[in-house]
């Protein structure tokens, strides 16, 4: 079973198919209660407003959207934009394109290699080079 934290409580638990733990679960089964029934007297509203009018965190109106249990109005009707191009979204919780999105990967994915490079490249600490060696970088760089 994989370990995780509680969503509420922050202690770690065995995360079996909910986000919190045994002792937080009869909260967190309220506060979805709470927010079901303001989705059904008015199921325009937004997250803000849902978590606002059920008196509970946003968190627990984020949780049930991301865990399929509400659908929300931004995803039924509003398009959520790319934050870098403007282009449609994959999701409301990525808020990128997919173009987007391989290009950040591939751009990390860069620098991670660029980071590997230089760690070779510099001496450790507490080593000290041989003049070959040194020679080979000057060589190196030019």
């Amino acid at each position: 079973m994989p370990l995780s934290a509680c969503a509420r409580c922050g202690k770690m638990f065995n995360k079996k198919s909910s986000p919190v733990c045994s002792i937080c679960q009869k909260a967190e089964d309220e506060d979805m209660e709470k927010v079901r029934k303001v989705v059904a007297d008015d199921p325009n509203l937004n997250a803000e407003e849902i978590a606002e009018k059920a008196q509970v965190d946003i968190r627990v109106v984020n949780r049930m959207i991301d865990l399929g249990m509400l659908v929300s109005s931004i995803e039924l009707g509003e398009n959520i934009k790319c934050g870098m191009c403007g282009a449609p979204a994959i999701s409301a919780t990525k808020k990128l394109c997919q173009a987007c999105l391989e290009k950040l990967n591939a751009e990390v994915i860069k620098a991670q290699s660029q980071i590997k490079l230089e760690e070779r490249k510099a001496p450790k600490i507490g080593e000290s080079l041989t003049t070959h060696e040194i020679l080979e970088m000057k060589r190196k760089e030019k």
